[in-house]
């Protein structure tokens, strides 16, 4: 690399190693410092390098909290990032200026920084996009080339370590009778998608949740089978390298239950269930000690659903000391609630929401999307905050 702007006291690499351990808000600033640190901080080795570092501090530190919530008055869709600690503090107020058609985006999920966005909620458009918080820059991604379905479609999002390459599986179900899905997948690297033929998993996902989860090199779903009245439920991972699913069983408790059930990770590491259980009026929380062994598998807790004080309308997800997020529903108010499971106690943070439209992502700061080129929107937005 050019030493164009390198200091006099101190070698490239010194320099190149300060910056990797600066805040994302700093190097966006020092994008404008030279063309030199420019190119530095946009290519693609810096941005990997910066991500390894965050990774490694999430590891030890936790991840922040992405919450979204649909509050009715603004009718907007709102989005705030909050340090895991015991206040809940927030950390920062990102806006989202992609609009969708619907009453807002779905979120699929979160990894590395990404942020992939459906726009399904009521109608599906086959829009996607992802986008990166940290950096405030979103990207439309181009639509797949496979035909609505009537009945019902399945998306996923995770990370290719090993090609360094975010992709997107999506499923489209045309009915229990077919023989499966079409199973179609996004590469970033490419920017395009291609069919795969060789994917379709025996078990059918789920849709009731819309539930997905990137751990451990996997996309996972709540699959199931059923004869008769009788189910047969699994844990489906894809492979995101490989692009092939494998099947995980589930506690023997919920392996022949209604697939009422969510996946969430904990503290973003860990894989767990939430079963919704209708007949004793609770959200049952099973957590994957050792992943992929069955026998890991522990029920920590119940959660129920009705209280004296209001109504658990969803299970947003944990907290690194294990309390967990409540949508929660009361003289037709949606609240965001805190409740520690061990003290069977409930903090109000006083975030109202519409129910159903709220939604926790554990979420790292990132640098990735970066390098992409800056579309049109992108720029309209810089030009409108300078």
């Amino acid at each position: 690399m050019s030493m164009e702007f390198s200091s006099c006291y101190l070698p490239e690499e010194m320099m190149i190693e300060i910056l990797l351990r600066l805040p994302i808000k700093s190097l966006l600033q020092f994008t404008s410092v030279s063309k030199y640190w420019n190119s530095l901080i946009k290519h693609n080795t810096f941005i990997k390098d910066h991500l390894k570092l965050t990774s490694n501090r999430i590891a030890r530190d936790g991840p922040l909290l992405l919450l979204r919530h649909c509050p009715r008055e603004p009718n907007v869709e709102q989005y705030s990032l909050h340090l895991d600690n015991h206040t809940f503090q927030e950390y920062s107020k990102p806006q989202l200026t992609a609009k969708s058609f619907n009453e807002c985006f779905r979120i699929v999920g979160s990894c590395n920084g990404l942020i992939l966005l459906s726009d399904d909620y009521l109608t599906e458009t086959n829009t996607f996009v992802l986008w990166n918080p940290s950096i405030r820059k979103s990207i439309t991604l181009p639509k797949p080339h496979i035909r609505h379905s009537e009945y019902y479609t399945v998306y996923g999002f995770g990370f290719d370590a090993k090609k360094d390459d975010y992709k997107i599986v999506q499923l489209v179900y045309e009915g229990h009778n077919r023989a499966g899905p079409e199973v179609v997948l996004y590469s970033l690297n490419s920017g395009s998608w291609k069919a795969i033929t060789a994917a379709s998993p025996k078990h059918e996902i789920a849709p009731t949740m819309w539930s997905q989860v990137f751990v451990n090199g996997f996309i996972h779903f709540i699959g199931y089978s059923k004869k008769g009245e009788a189910y047969d439920n699994v844990v489906l991972g894809f492979n995101v390298c490989e692009e092939v699913f494998h099947e995980i069983k589930m506690p023997r408790d919920l392996a022949s239950e209604v697939p009422d059930m969510e996946l969430i990770a904990v503290s973003g590491k860990s894989l767990a269930l939430q079963h919704y259980d209708s007949k004793h009026k609770c959200c049952n929380v099973w957590v994957m000690r050792e992943y992929g062994v069955v026998e890991s598998w522990t029920k920590q807790f119940s959660i129920d659903f009705l209280t004296p004080n209001f109504r658990v309308t969803k299970v947003l997800g944990s907290r690194k000391n294990g309390e967990f997020l409540l949508e929660t529903y009361k003289a037709k108010k949606g609240e965001i609630v805190l409740h520690d499971p061990k003290k069977n106690t409930n903090e109000h943070l006083g975030i109202y929401t519409d129910p159903g439209y709220t939604s926790l992502e554990h979420y790292m700061e990132s640098l990735v999307l970066l390098d992409k080129a800056t579309s049109f929107a992108d720029s309209m937005e810089q030009e409108e905050e300078e």
